[in-house]
């Protein structure tokens, strides 16, 4: 991402790795995976991810590289460019990269703002078998950086309005429900003699 696009009076550009500590994953021997809670969930990619967090399907023994509760995850290749949050600490696998942010950025201002810019990372990806980013495309990304206090507001302020979002998206789907239940409902009647 080249647009450097003018920020308002106390915001300035930083790099990534500037204000958070990167940590690559790498995945340890599979003779320690299991399919069962023990030892810490391992993360391997964006197929562990759900909408915000993600969810365990597989654990680890043995782990190599961990991600603590708050760590934003950041999936580094096929697909790459997908975040969700870390609630847990847990084993990050090579498909993944936890970005921990330091005191002066907020985890969930860094989280709203690599959503917005997945596809600007998508296309730092390459490589012939899998499409990949390393560890210096992620420090080098360019991030807007608001004061903390302004940081935090723009995460709740976004948070509200996602949570809205939600709960309009989820009545329309029930009202797509019952849209699509109703030709059957109607052809029903139709051959029964009540239409």
């Amino acid at each position: 991402m080249n647009n450097f696009y003018e920020l308002p009076e106390g915001w300035r550009w930083v790099i990534l790795g500037e204000i958070c500590e990167i940590i690559m994953g790498q995945s340890p021997p599979g003779s320690t995976y299991i399919d069962h809670p023990e030892g810490l969930p391992f993360f391997q990619g964006k197929a562990d991810f759900t909408e915000y967090f993600p969810k365990p399907r597989t654990w680890c023994v043995q782990p190599i590289k961990i991600s603590l509760k708050g760590d934003i995850l950041i999936s580094v290749r096929a697909p790459v460019g997908p975040v969700n949050m870390n609630n847990r600490k847990c084993c990050i696998g090579r498909g993944l990269s936890a970005i921990r942010c330091r005191n002066y950025s907020v985890n969930w201002y860094i989280f709203w703002y690599l959503r917005a810019m997945e596809k600007d990372i998508s296309s730092l990806g390459s490589g012939s078998t899998f499409v990949a980013i390393n560890r210096r495309d992620l420090i080098n990304f360019p991030v807007p950086l608001a004061p903390i206090e302004e940081q935090r507001r723009i995460a709740t302020k976004i948070q509200e309005l996602i949570q809205e979002v939600e709960r309009i998206r989820a009545g329309c789907e029930k009202q797509f429900g019952i849209i699509n239940f109703l030709p059957q409902k109607i052809l029903e009647k139709a051959f029964r003699g009540k239409l």
